[in-house]
This record gives C-alpha cells, structure tokens and sequence, in this order.
C-alpha cells in the first residue's frame, strides 16, 4: 500500500505531497522538498519525527 506526506500536514502553507510506499522514499523526498523549497538545510531529530508522525496510508 502506498504513503502519502502533505506537506502542509507538517505545519506550512504548502501545497506539496510526498508519495511513496516506505516511509524512508516519502523521508527522502520530504528532505529534499524542505532544502529546495523551504530553505531548511538541518534536518533535527525533531523534524524528521514530525515528518514521520504526518506520512499515512493513502
């Protein structure tokens, strides 16, 4: 079954979705998303369990 990540799911106003079917592809993607477009370059311990805490089953 696949996962799914809503950006805007993790706190901003963002329209993205990460897709996957682990939630290490969705984590990789979201990373990703989050330097190019957000401009977060350290990806915390914190972060990565908000992230984690927001992928589902689509």
């Amino acid at each position: 079954m696949s996962k799914i990540l809503l950006c805007r799911d993790v706190g901003f106003d963002c329209d993205a979705i990460c897709r996957g079917n682990t939630d290490e592809e969705i984590l990789s993607q979201a990373a990703q998303h989050a330097q190019q477009e957000h401009g977060i370059q350290d990806l915390t311990d914190e972060i990565v369990n908000k992230v984690r805490g927001a992928i589902r089953e689509e």
